[in-house]
């Protein structure tokens, strides 16, 4: 009877599932490294080729057992995703150089969003034109704001994550200079991006 031929993609499966615990760990922290906005412990599954998702949490909760004790980066497990962090206390030494990846036009809305704290989506996209929705999304993704509904439109406004990032207490508005307002929209952006960004 001819042996028969385990596809390519059971044998890799097959290949992960017998990794050592090392090995599975030094993968895990590879990933992490790459994926800043987190990841979920069924991605990471999928990525390895391991089916034993409790293996995966297992060694998960190790690193992060080990890095507890430590200074500089941690690793946290938020709304499922794992990820590692920089710890609160040493967000201002590194705030500057890890300005948010995103687009000078994102943290444009961002600003104005944060400077009226909080605000409909409709008006937002009025002000700031139909690329908002996209950068709404992706703050969104981001988390550093959070939606809601409000009537027709939705309602926007800046996250835990965004004032603790910012190092700016719970609800505390964008000072901007007096006498800007609504009409003067791109000034009161820039006087925002100046607080946030300096």
């Amino acid at each position: 009877m001819a042996k028969q031929k385990v596809p390519q993609q059971v044998a890799d499966v097959q290949a992960s599932e017998d990794i050592n615990e090392e090995e599975l760990k030094a993968r895990l922290e590879a990933i992490l490294y790459c994926i800043p906005d987190g990841v979920t412990i069924e991605k990471l599954g999928e990525r390895l080729g391991i089916a034993q998702r409790g293996k995966i949490k297992d060694i998960l909760v190790q690193i992060q057992n080990e890095r507890a004790g430590k200074r500089g980066v941690q690793l946290v497990n938020e709304s499922n995703l794992w990820k590692f962090k920089v710890p609160d206390e040493y967000m201002p030494i590194v705030k500057d150089i890890a300005t948010p990846e995103l687009e000078k036009s994102v943290l444009e809305t961002l600003a104005y969003v944060a400077w009226r704290g909080g605000s409909r989506q409709c008006d937002v996209v009025r002000v700031r034109s139909n690329k908002a929705y996209n950068h709404i999304k992706l703050l969104i993704e981001k988390g550093f704001i959070e939606s809601s509904k409000a009537g027709l439109s939705k309602w926007l406004e800046p996250t835990k994550k965004f004032y603790e990032y910012f190092k700016l207490q719970q609800g505390q508005k964008l000072e901007v200079p007096g006498g800007l307002n609504e009409s003067n929209a791109d000034e009161v952006i820039a006087a925002g991006m100046k607080a946030l960004f300096g």
